[in-house]
């Protein structure tokens, strides 16, 4: 079984200049920057080119 990736998050509060954030899937709390960088993709990127008839 694949852990969580912790793609939905929220913004908890900030304390001493470090951000916390709560996993809306697993619930875990962790400071912001422990996270990675994601990649963000356009909607055209992300949708395979139809072909027109």
């Amino acid at each position: 079984m694949q852990g969580c990736q912790h793609e939905r998050t929220e913004f908890l509060y900030r304390r001493d200049g470090i951000d916390y954030v709560r996993c809306l899937d697993c619930g875990q709390v962790y400071e912001a920057e422990d996270l990675d960088s994601v990649t963000v993709y356009d909607d055209e990127d992300e949708k395979p080119k139809q072909k027109r008839r």
